[in-house]
């Protein structure tokens, strides 16, 4: 019986340290791959910015901006405007009416001969979006937990069409969170393009 477990001695020792060398191995490649590969940490994702079309704070999301809810998006009233993550998309014209709706819908009896095509602008599809203008980033104290309310102006040119309407989201006025919010803004031209431009909000914490 002696003899017996002395011959199992070395195969079991053998085993034991091929487990540890293993476990061990392990360890090391978990190490190596956090190493190569560190989660994102909150700062560095507090300094990205929302994507055009989006609003808010990218450390705690970014909302997609409904541009239909203003406006119709820029398209033809006689058109459904369509939102998109980041854009619009405007619809087709109703029966016997012509054009599309970013540019226009014509009705085919007021026409010459029911042919609207005249009335569609040459340059629709290279025209340039309006120009959108802020006035910066801004900078305001909290009143209360809740933030501060924060007013800006904003405003759209348009070099065919002149001065055009421009929409922001969020909505000037409106009360911001403690720290930095992205407002988007836009405006549409009779092209149906649209122009985009974006500034930051940040609400500082005073000593309550």
């Amino acid at each position: 019986m002696t003899l017996k477990l002395l011959s199992r001695w070395p195969v079991q020792c053998a085993a034991g340290a091929s487990l540890v060398l293993l476990l061990s191995m392990a360890s090391g490649w978990t190490t190596s791959a956090n190493q190569a590969a560190p989660p994102q940490t909150a700062a560095a994702a507090a300094t990205e910015e929302c994507p055009a079309g989006f609003y808010g704070s990218p450390a705690t999301g970014c909302s997609d901006v409904n541009e239909c809810a203003s406006g119709n998006g820029g398209c033809h009233k006689l058109a459904m405007c369509t939102n998109t993550k980041g854009a619009r998309e405007c619809g087709s014209c109703p029966k016997d009416f012509q054009g599309n709706g970013y540019v226009g819908c014509f009705d085919v009896n007021e026409c010459p001969n029911g042919d609207c095509t005249d009335r569609i602008p040459t340059d629709a599809a290279t025209a340039e979006p309006p120009v959108v203008s802020t006035g910066g980033d801004i900078t305001v104290a909290a009143v209360s937990e809740q933030g501060a309310p924060a007013t800006f102006t904003v405003k759209a040119q348009d070099p065919k069409d002149g001065a055009r309407v421009a929409y922001c989201m969020p909505r000037s006025g409106s009360t911001f969170p403690i720290g930095k919010t992205v407002v988007s803004c836009w405006s549409s031209n009779t092209r149906g393009k649209l122009g985009r431009a974006s500034f930051t909000v940040n609400v500082t914490r005073p000593a309550f």
